[in-house]
């Protein structure tokens, strides 16, 4: 499970790499047409939105397994260690229900707007929204993982630094 666990998270973050250099690529791209040649490429002002959309939705995923999402850790401070790891399960909770809900709506915007294209790529807003229903259930996956590794491991009673310090098991 561990390896497919990795594959899955390398997978994920070479999608990742790929759609914010893809971004980044357009917009230098972008840059040296219009400027140098003097020749717009018409395309391009959408596709960087477009992988921009899909780095931010993907972004979010990878961002849960290493922790890198905004939060406020004052309260965490205060907490004893026996009550951190409950404490961490209700912020995973509401953002699997965040993530969960997400997948329903992003899917049901993907359906919407199915019968849309854009302007200048041609490409449907089907496969567009696609990118919220898929990368926010990576997300849930994610929370999940992380969710049950806080849990069980890393603010399971046998780790708590009190009980280490008091001559209890390691």
């Amino acid at each position: 499970m561990k390896t497919l666990f990795h594959i899955y998270d390398k997978v994920l973050k070479a999608l990742l790499c790929c759609a914010t250099g893809g971004f980044i690529v357009i917009c230098l791209l972008q840059i040296f047409f219009r400027y140098v040649l003097q020749n717009s490429l018409v395309w391009s002002q959408e596709a960087c939105n477009l992988l921009f959309f899909l780095s931010i939705f993907l972004g979010s995923a990878v961002c849960v397994t290493e922790r890198k999402h905004i939060t406020i850790d004052l309260v965490l401070e205060y907490l004893p260690f026996s009550v951190k790891r409950y404490w961490f399960l209700v912020i995973y909770g509401i953002m699997l229900a965040f993530s969960i809900y997400m997948v329903f709506t992003g899917y049901d915007m993907a359906l919407a707007f199915a019968h849309q294209v854009t302007s200048t790529m041609k490409l449907s807003y089907y496969h567009v929204y696609l990118a919220i229903p898929i990368s926010c259930a990576c997300m849930a996956i994610n929370v999940v993982r992380v969710a049950a590794y806080d849990f069980f491991v890393a603010y399971a009673p046998q780790n708590d630094p009190k009980r280490n310090k008091e001559g209890g098991n390691a």
